[in-house]
């Protein structure tokens, strides 16, 4: 059986010469030499600040839902403290060291399900302590109430008027569907 011939060797081509390699730092891009501090990353910790939630302050609106499941938006409209004037032209007085307080909301029925409740119902104001101040049963002629109930696509607006000590320092107010349902309330800051 005869043998394949054989190829000639390949004859090796001189080599170029290497381009200079720029020393690098001892702590370059992947950490010290001869550690494995490149792949750990420890020094290099990322903090993230916590993100903090919206604030809503006088004037703005927000979103919730109802009872009945009514798509709502409900607008803090103004805050007027003190209301001592207004609370005294419309014929009601009040005891030494109390004051009043209005507040002037609008709520949107944007779905279709009617809302069937009164819309301050479970409107609060809340006190630096955290006490709750709610609503005084009277009305202003000068600052009409809120009605019951509020159709599909309709805005409706209203004051609520309060009467608190004189010292109480008011930091919030907030609106509930009903008192024990806290994750479809919404809170408004108040910056006096």
């Amino acid at each position: 059986m005869p043998f394949p011939a054989q190829q000639p060797a390949a004859v090796p081509t001189p080599a170029q010469p290497a381009a200079p390699v720029p020393p690098q730092p001892a702590g370059g891009t992947w950490g010290p030499p001869q550690t494995s501090a490149w792949a750990r990353g420890d020094e290099q910790t990322v903090k993230a600040e916590p993100v903090p939630p919206p604030k809503f302050t006088v004037g703005t609106s927000q979103q919730t839902v109802g009872l009945e499941g009514e798509q709502l938006s409900i607008q803090l409209v103004e805050v007027v403290d003190p209301a001592d004037f207004l609370f005294t032209a419309a014929g009601y007085r009040l005891q030494e060291g109390e004051r009043a307080v209005v507040v002037h909301t609008e709520l949107t029925n944007r779905g279709t399900v009617p809302f069937s409740s009164l819309p301050d119902l479970y409107l609060l104001l809340i006190a630096a302590d955290g006490q709750t101040v709610p609503k005084a049963p009277v009305s202003l002629s000068s600052r009409p109430p809120h009605r019951i109930g509020v159709q599909p696509g309709e805005t409706a607006g209203g004051h609520t008027v309060y009467v608190l000590p004189d010292s109480t320092e008011l930091t919030s107010v907030r609106w509930s569907p009903r008192p024990d349902d806290p994750a479809h309330s919404l809170t408004w800051e108040i910056e006096l």
